[in-house]
């Protein structure tokens, strides 16, 4: 029987958690966003910050810096970040304009406060599997969906496509942790499909557009959808459409969905669930030190 894997419900029982620890604290936990420039895309995901941050008792600080601005201004500002005891996490918001060196500035950030996960510190224990780390936010989520459904990590063979810092590295050394066998794909991988098709779960993160077809999946299958594109509409409405054009996923779904076992849905899956997963990591850094 199909499954479909809703991370909107996962994101409520989250929120539901999250509120029960932030609402009885003395001060409400800070997560400053450090954003450069004014990409469009970025504007959106902060929004939803803010939003689900004023929803569970949490603040979010905006600190906006101009696309201009050189690099050790922006240092400057995360180390003041750094210092105000009352900010308890630090993102900056990527992608920064080409002329900053992303590592310089990410490496700033506190390991304490790293709430995003991208600090070599944080990084180090990831590898380690340090169970006091930070793990990136959309690879956390990942693994959330897959525990709320009851599906089993240990002694599956999981194949991820997509190797990004922010997804399929950290999934990797995430899914390894929970003892499964993983194959890490991308776009030089040889035998795509065949290699797809032998995962008990397949998670799917290369940011195309519906790439991932009936011919890569086989039954039973666990299929997580992490990609989230915008494409023309076609004549298909969506909520979450803007203007002419809609939100599909990496994968085929409709298409996808009469062979797998279980299946995320793009919108309303990975996504969702990436903002909570953020939030879990601020609580962590209220209650613990790296």
């Amino acid at each position: 029987m199909f499954k479909l894997l809703d991370g909107k419900v996962v994101r409520d029982e989250i929120k539901g958690n999250l509120r029960t620890v932030i609402l009885p604290m003395k001060e409400k936990p800070v997560l400053a966003i450090v954003q450069v420039g004014d990409n469009a895309e970025s504007n959106t995901y902060i929004e939803q910050k803010k939003k689900f941050a004023e929803q569970i008792g949490a603040e979010v600080r905006h600190v906006r810096l101009p696309d201009a601005v050189v690099e050790d201004a922006v240092i400057a500002q995360i180390n003041e970040l750094n210092a105000d005891r009352a900010v308890k996490g630090i993102l900056l918001q990527l992608p920064i304009p080409a002329g900053l060196n992303k590592e310089a500035v990410i490496e700033t950030i506190d390991p304490n406060k790293d709430v995003d996960g991208l600090t070599s510190t944080s990084v180090k224990k990831l590898w380690s599997n340090t169970k006091d780390g930070f793990v990136p936010a959309t690879a956390k989520a990942v693994i959330s969906l897959l525990d709320y459904y009851g599906i089993i990590l240990e002694g599956k063979h999981v194949v991820i496509i997509g190797r990004s810092e922010l997804v399929g590295k950290p999934l990797f050394l995430s899914f390894i942790n929970r003892n499964a066998t993983v194959t890490l794909c991308h776009s030089k991988t040889n035998n795509l499909k065949e290699t797809s098709q032998k995962a008990d779960i397949l998670v799917v993160a290369v940011g195309d557009p519906e790439f991932v077809t009936k011919d890569f999946v086989s039954q039973g299958q666990v299929v997580v959808d992490v990609g989230i594109n915008s494409v023309p509409a076609n004549g298909n409405k969506l909520q979450e459409e803007v203007a002419d054009r809609r939100l599909v996923g990496d994968v085929k779904f409709d298409e996808v969905k009469t062979v797998v076992g279980a299946l995320s849905p793009v919108p309303g899956g990975v996504g969702p669930l990436t903002v909570a997963s953020l939030f879990e990591n601020l609580v962590q850094a209220v209650n613990s030190r790296v």
